[in-house]
């Protein structure tokens, strides 16, 4: 049906088509498209970090499946190593297994070991468990156990790359220590050997083609911090880099050409042709709390200002070295973790959680001892005495860990 607009007031003269769809079924439509408009908003907002919406559908998820029945895992406190995130997923090593959970803690697969003295270098989604007392190792990743093997030597450290590049540095006759790398098929394609200092720390660059190492010396009675930035395919190191003063903590690519040294008296990063480090950040070793390397490039240190006990400092740098976001705390810090997209920080009687911006977004009370916190982008593994316990990572809550 056709209507002539001359017939209204406006004084238009013209004509226009008139809906043939019932008053019923034009609020369908409006509600859909309210909900449609919502939905991109939402999602706009989502994208920068005002509300996650993947946070919000991962509560529902949650809510509807009741996977929650499965937490707390208990562990046993006597034989229980470490536990970490692998992934997603949570890792627990004890004295003569290693085994892997699902976020939702159903258990993916276990491995039993008998190394004396185990140990595990975790590297976003895959890791390596090793014996620090013999020259046993295992890769493995979320979903199951890639390889297992021995080196040659006693291990020291080890390093498992993106790639499938895996590094173990050694102790050996004739040097203080080596380090060995191989590629996936489990084929040696790089060593080198360290006459004076001792192997702390490794890191893999993601595309395999990079080593980063870092030994702890001494010389003429004082510390000191040697790293080398080699070349799978050159024998020599492309760069060599001396911080003297310095206990080594972690060595990471943080950038494609970055290597970060984090230490105790500070924060450095060494580019391959760089002819000095740039010191991005100093402090006292009293001062230092805790740090930890995101695997987007990231990282964050915490500093307890003047080394006092509540007053508290979280810095985060870009993967380049330069400080993004300087967080002030009036509360004390027991460690500080990261994932991808938040600051987690695990206080006395709370765990605080922080945006790239710095903005705190969620705050979760807890009642008891928490020992460690394990974060995802997703969930907070909160490691008690005998127990791992699960709280969402966004959004404020309360949870009770002594019962």
């Amino acid at each position: 049906m056709k209507v002539k607009l001359t017939e209204l007031k406006s004084g238009y003269s013209g004509e226009r088509r008139v809906s043939n769809l019932s008053p019923k079924s034009r609020a369908k439509v409006i509600i859909v498209g309210a909900l449609v408009i919502s939905f991109i908003f939402v999602y706009i907002l989502s994208s920068v970090g005002v509300i996650p919406l993947d946070a919000l559908l991962l509560k529902a998820k949650v809510a509807v499946s009741g996977n929650d029945e499965r937490f707390p895992l208990l562990t046993d406190t006597e034989s229980t190593i470490c536990t970490d995130v692998i992934g997603e997923s949570i890792v627990i090593l004890t004295t003569d297994n290693l085994t892997v959970y699902t976020p939702e803690g159903k258990m993916k697969y276990s491995q039993p070991h008998i190394f004396s003295e185990p140990g595990i270098s975790v590297n976003g989604d895959r890791a390596v468990v090793f014996d620090r007392g013999g020259n046993g190792f295992v890769l493995i990743n979320e979903k199951k156990v890639v390889y297992e093997g021995k080196a040659d030597n006693t291990i020291i450290s080890a390093e498992y790359g993106e790639d499938g590049t895996y590094a173990l540095s050694t102790k050996i006759d004739g040097a203080t220590s080596t380090v060995a790398a191989y590629n996936k098929s489990n084929k040696l394609i790089f060593q080198w050997n360290c006459a004076y200092e001792n192997i702390v720390s490794l890191s893999i660059s993601d595309n395999g083609k990079y080593i980063g190492v870092a030994a702890l010396g001494a010389k003429n009675g004082n510390l000191l911090t040697n790293v080398q930035y080699f070349g799978i395919d050159y024998k020599e190191p492309l760069n060599t880099q001396t911080i003297m003063g310095a206990v080594p903590f972690d060595i990471e690519f943080t950038g494609f050409n970055t290597l970060t040294l984090l230490t105790d008296v500070g924060v450095y990063t060494i580019n391959r042709k760089d002819e000095k480090y740039t010191e991005s950040l100093k402090y006292y070793s009293s001062e230092f709390n805790s740090c930890d390397v995101a695997s987007n490039g990231k990282y964050i240190v915490s500093l307890a200002k003047y080394g006092s006990e509540n007053v508290f400092e979280i810095l985060l740098f870009k993967s380049n070295g330069k400080i993004k976001t300087t967080i002030q705390t009036d509360y004390s810090i027991k460690n500080v973790r990261m994932s991808d997209k938040y600051i987690f920080v695990l206080g006395e009687k709370a765990i605080y959680v922080y945006n790239y911006n710095g903005k705190e977004v969620s705050k979760i009370v807890y009642k008891g001892e928490a020992q460690s916190i394990l974060p995802t982008d997703d969930f907070i593994f909160i490691v008690s005495l005998d127990k791992i316990s699960r709280c969402f990572s966004y959004g404020n809550s309360e949870i009770e860990l002594s019962n």
